[in-house]
C-alpha cells in the first residue's frame, strides 16, 4: 500500500526536520536560478546517492527539443540521443500522476535489461536502476522527474520513495508558480517589443527614482547622451532646470505609486515635458507614469515609475515583407515607402535611392493605387496609424 499522508512519508523518508526545510526551499527558490532548480537537484542528488536526477519540463517533439535540468554528469551527445529516438522507445513514462514508482513496477526486469534504452542510452551513462514521478494536473504530466542510480548503489528503497514523494507537492506547487512568472515575462517581452517597433523609450525606475531596466530604444538614446543621460543609475537631464523639472515629475510619480494611488492598478499619467538636446536637434519628448501596483504584495524592488521618451529622430520600423503582405507592395516600391517613413521627402528618397524623381512618382502612383489613397499625406496617414510598424 502507498504511504500518501505526511507523518508516515515524513517518518520513512529518514530527513530531519532541518533537512525537510531546506530541501523545500531549495525548491521555491529555484524558481528564480538561471537555469531553476540546479541547487535543488544537486541537493537532492547527493542526498539519493544518484547518478542523475532529472526534471523534464517539456517533453520532446517533432517540432521542438525538450526542455530539461538534471544533476549529473554532462554528456550532451547521449543526452540529445534521448532527445532525437530513446525518448519514443522509454517504457518508463505515462506514469500515474503524482505517484513515486520504480522502474520494475512497469516493466519486467529481464525486459527493462535488454530494451534498446537501457542497453544504449543508460548503460553508457552507469545507471541500473530508476525511480521516477510523472507531476501533474487533470491527468496531464507537467514534469517527469526521474532518478537514477549506478549498479554500485544498490536499489531504490522504501526510504528514497518517501522522500521523493514528500517532495513532490512542493515541485508541483513551484513548476505551476514558474510558469506563471514565464507568462508574465512572455507578456512583458510582447509589449516591451512593441515600444521597440514603435522606437519608442522605456525606462523602469525603482521607489528612490533608481534605474531597473530600460529598453534598446531608451538604452540607444541615453547612451548619445544628448539631452538626457544617467548619473549613477539616475536619469540626468543636461540642462538644470530641465532636470530639476525631470526630477520633480519623478518624485511626484514615486509618491503616487507609494500612497494615494494604491487603490488604483491602473497607471496614472502625472505629466510629460520637452527636454533640449545639446546637438540642436529637435526636442526629446518625456511622459512620467506612476506604475500600477499589485493588489496583494509589495517590493522595495518593484517598479515605480515608467519614464516614456519619444525621439522623432528615430525611426519607426517596418520590412519590405511586412510591405508586401499587407498591401501587395514590390520590393521597389516598399524601399520608398521605408524612406518616407523616416521623414524623407520624394527628391531626397530619390537621391538615397539612386532612381530618378520620375521613377518615384511612377512608384508613387503604383503604391496609392495598390493602398487606396490619392495623395502622399494620405500615404503617411494610413502607414503611421496601420499594423506595419508593429509588425
Amino acid at each position: 500500500m502507498i504511504e500518501t499522508d505526511f507523518e508516515s512519508l515524513f517518518g520513512a523518508s529518514g530527513l530531519k526536520v532541518g533537512e525537510y526545510d531546506q530541501l523545500v526551499h531549495l525548491i521555491y527558490q529555484g524558481m528564480g536560478e538561471p537555469k531553476p532548480w540546479t541547487a535543488f537537484l544537486s541537493n537532492l542528488s547527493a542526498r539519493l546517492d544518484a547518478s542523475y536526477v532529472t526534471m523534464i519540463l517539456r517533453a520532446p517533439s517533432p517540432e521542438q527539443s525538450w526542455q530539461v535540468v538534471f544533476s549529473g554528469e554532462a554528456r550532451p551527445v547521449i543526452a540529445e540521443t534521448y532527445n532525437t529516438f530513446f525518448y519514443a522507445v522509454d517504457p518508463f513514462v505515462n506514469l500515474p500522476i503524482d505517484r513515486v514508482m520504480t522502474v520494475e513496477e512497469v516493466v519486467k526486469e529481464e525486459d527493462w535489461l535488454r530494451s534498446a534504452i537501457y542497453q544504449e542510452f543508460l548503460s553508457p551513462l552507469s545507471v541500473r536502476y530508476y525511480l521516477g514521478a510523472d507531476i501533474g494536473d487533470c491527468g496531464e504530466p507537467c514534469c517527469r522527474f526521474r532518478v537514477s542510480r549506478a549498479a554500485s548503489a544498490g536499489n531504490f528503497g522504501k526510504k528514497e520513495r518517501a522522500l521523493c514523494q514528500l517532495l513532490l507537492p512542493h515541485i508541483k506547487s513551484a513548476i505551476r508558480l514558474r510558469s506563471l512568472i514565464d507568462v508574465a515575462e512572455a507578456e512583458r517581452m510582447l509589449y516591451a517589443g512593441t515600444l521597440e517597433r514603435l522606437s519608442v523609450g522605456a525606462v523602469i525606475l525603482d521607489k528612490k527614482g533608481k534605474i531597473l531596466r530600460t529598453n534598446h530604444a531608451a538604452a540607444a538614446i541615453l547612451a548619445e547622451r544628448d539631452g538626457l543621460s544617467t548619473v549613477n543609475g539616475v536619469l540626468q537631464a543636461a540642462y538644470g532646470s530641465e532636470n530639476r523639472e525631470l526630477h520633480a515629475l519623478i518624485e511626484r510619480a514615486i509618491k503616487g505609486a507609494t500612497k494615494g494611488e494604491r487603490a488604483s492598478t491602473k497607471p496614472q499619467l502625472v505629466s510629460g515635458m520637452s527636454l533640449t538636446r545639446n546637438s540642436g536637434k529637435p526636442n526629446l519628448g518625456i511622459v512620467v507614469r506612476t506604475a500600477p501596483l499589485t493588489e496583494w504584495s509589495e517590493s522595495p524592488e518593484r517598479p515605480a515609475v515608467i519614464v516614456i521618451i519619444r525621439d522623432i529622430e528615430q525611426k519607426l520600423q517596418a520590412s519590405q515583407g511586412i510591405l508586401k503582405r499587407l498591401y501587395g507592395l514590390t520590393p521597389a516600391e516598399s524601399n520608398l515607402v521605408l524612406k518616407l517613413l523616416e521623414g524623407l521627402t520624394v527628391d531626397e528618397a530619390s537621391e538615397r535611392l539612386h532612381i530618378s524623381r520620375n521613377t518615384v512618382r511612377c512608384q508613387l502612383r503604383g503604391i496609392f493605387a495598390k493602398t487606396g489613397v490619392t495623395r502622399q499625406t494620405e500615404l503617411m496617414r494610413l502607414l503611421l496609424n496601420g499594423v506595419a510598424p508593429l509588425a
